[in-house]
């Protein structure tokens, strides 16, 4: 059996749960991962604990990173690959057992929202 944990953001209230989006490090490969499209995705970073930064060889991202306010506690940094993908989103329950990772930056909070829509827009 093959289990992984997955930090999301919640991007959208609904009855009884949410929408989120996932964040992936694609293991420490950011976009670089074969077959994954950058242009659904945007860095995403701890804003007291590190500044936003492309891996070497990766190419400027369609998105503008996500700051994001971590827990008091956290000492932490973000993995540097950490990407969030707008053009996946997850039902999470609100019954499910969730780890406190922060809070997106209130300067990035439309912007956030405006990329989770634009994803949401698009044809498949």
């Amino acid at each position: 059996m093959y289990s992984q944990i997955i930090r999301f953001v919640a991007v959208e209230n609904k009855a009884g749960f949410c929408y989120a989006c996932p964040i992936f490090t694609y293991g420490g490969r950011g976009t670089l991962k074969p077959g994954c499209r950058p242009a659904e995705h945007a860095i995403i970073y701890y804003t007291t604990l590190q500044s936003p930064t492309l891996l070497p060889g990766e190419n400027e991202l369609r998105y503008e990173p996500i700051g994001v306010l971590p827990p008091a506690a956290e000492r932490q940094p973000l993995n540097v690959a950490c990407r969030i993908r707008f053009g996946k989103l997850y039902p999470i329950e609100w019954n499910v057992k969730v780890k406190d990772l922060g809070r997106v930056a209130d300067e990035d909070m439309g912007r956030l929202i405006h990329y989770y829509k634009s994803e949401l827009d698009k044809p498949r």
